[in-house]
């Protein structure tokens, strides 16, 4: 009798067993395809937040101060493979006559401090540690670009008491009294066109003591080109090769997980004595998103491990037990000339023919499933989909798995002489 009509025989007249094995097969690829869709999609997710969060390090001229901050070495570290964006800024202060700040210590007083805010000179506004980590959202406008002059972005609360909109102006000058200016700068001017409008979204502790220009609603964002023209008139002296960005250099990485590789390259380069400049890492967004994700793949792929040795050893033991009620049907077919191959090949289309349907039904089970499994996880995935792709992976995993257990099983027995078969029995 044929191989397969033996296999199709014996499926056949063994409801039971047959439906077992079924329910085995199904419930183990189920779990498997879930388990491998879910992996892949924390990858996936993974590798879309490396680009998309803002991983960076920030490069601050040291306490001895002879490293500068300034375009030369940003032009140098920007050669970088793994830095995407860059971020100078440069922080400085101007009386703005008339426009009323959010009340501080110098409130009431009429002095200079009472009308001085916080200017912060900025690349790219969208950039700044404040909107990073969103206790600033932009309410009204866009942000401060690259290519912005005399351009700014303030504050709701000082755009409401005074009705400001995007496309009005508010001007700054240099006065006795202003931080940071010597007298000669004395008169000096810069008007700014408001661009944007923030919302300060996280409170602050402030004291009766605390000066308007260190309130977070008083902090006014300005392009980097009125910074480094308002250096020219502080220091009319110095080129443009002498401007330092004060506040720092922030660099961002394509991929922030590689911070600490980038960072150590970084200070074998010979652009300047990284001793004299503090370098700071922060990935914290980047390590805050991806942690419950890395965590989901993590398990996801634990699940894989322990679903494949589950998967030999249940079905090995089923098998092997099985195998031992068959031993004198297997004793008689090797009486019969049968080779172990062939035996061997009868019990490998006894179970492909349970796992066939089996497998079809977990497919269908996975992929109705799959959209859940990112809730499951946590909700730390938006979705998660069962490809084709991985489908067939799981099908060659379970087509091995399968040759494997039938192998493991049926060896001992298949290699026996029919009378030492017959032997045992008695």
């Amino acid at each position: 009798m044929p191989t397969v009509k033996r296999a199709r025989l014996y499926v056949g007249r063994h409801a039971k067993r047959t439906i077992l094995l079924f329910l085995l097969f199904t419930i183990l690829m189920t779990i498997s395809l879930l388990g491998f869709a879910l992996h892949t999609a924390s990858n996936a997710a993974i590798k879309e937040l490396r680009g998309s969060i803002g991983g960076y390090f920030m490069l601050q001229t040291g306490a001895d101060g002879n490293e500068k901050t300034g375009d030369a070495l940003l032009e140098q570290v920007k050669t970088l493979d793994n830095i995407s964006r860059w971020n100078g800024l440069d922080t400085y202060y101007l009386y703005t006559e008339g426009l009323e700040l959010v009340p501080g210590a110098n409130y009431g007083t009429g002095t200079v401090g009472e009308f001085m805010p916080k200017l912060i000179g900025c690349t790219d506004s969208s950039l700044h540690p404040r909107f990073l980590s969103a206790s600033f959202q932009l309410a009204e406008g866009r942000h401060i670009m690259a290519d912005d002059i005399h351009k700014v972005v303030l504050s709701q609360d000082i755009a409401r008491k005074h009705g400001l909109a995007v496309g009005d102006t508010v001007t700054g000058s240099v006065v006795e009294g202003v931080r940071d200016w010597q007298e000669n700068a004395h008169g000096t001017q810069a008007g700014f066109e408001i661009v944007g409008i923030y919302a300060a979204t996280r409170s602050e502790p402030v004291s009766p003591a605390t000066q308007e220009s260190e309130l977070q609603e008083n902090m006014l964002f300005t392009d980097i080109s009125t910074a480094k023209e308002l250096f020219h008139a502080k220091f009319p002296e110095r080129t443009e090769k002498d401007y330092t960005y004060r506040s720092g250099l922030m660099l961002f990485l394509k991929d922030p997980a590689r911070m600490e590789e980038t960072v150590s390259l970084l200070k074998q380069q010979p652009w300047a004595d990284w001793d004299g400049l503090v370098i700071s890492e922060n990935s914290a967004a980047y390590q805050q998103a991806a942690g419950p994700i890395q965590k989901t793949a993590s398990i996801s792929l634990f699940l894989l491990a322990v679903i494949l040795v589950i998967s030999i050893v249940l079905l090995s033991l089923t098998l092997l037990m099985w195998l031992r009620e068959r031993v004198t049907e297997i004793g008689i077919l090797i009486s019969l000339g049968l080779s172990a191959r062939d035996i061997c090949g009868q019990l490998l289309l006894e179970n492909y023919m349970v796992a066939a349907p089996a497998y079809g039904l977990s497919v269908l089970l996975g992929a109705a499933l799959a959209g859940q499994a990112g809730r499951l996880a946590g909700g730390v995935l938006d979705s998660v989909k069962l490809s084709a792709a991985q489908a067939v992976v799981i099908l060659v995993c379970a087509a091995a798995v399968v040759l494997a257990t039938v192998l493991l099983a049926s060896l001992p027995v298949t290699r026996k002489r029919p009378k030492d078969i017959f032997t045992d029995l008695s």
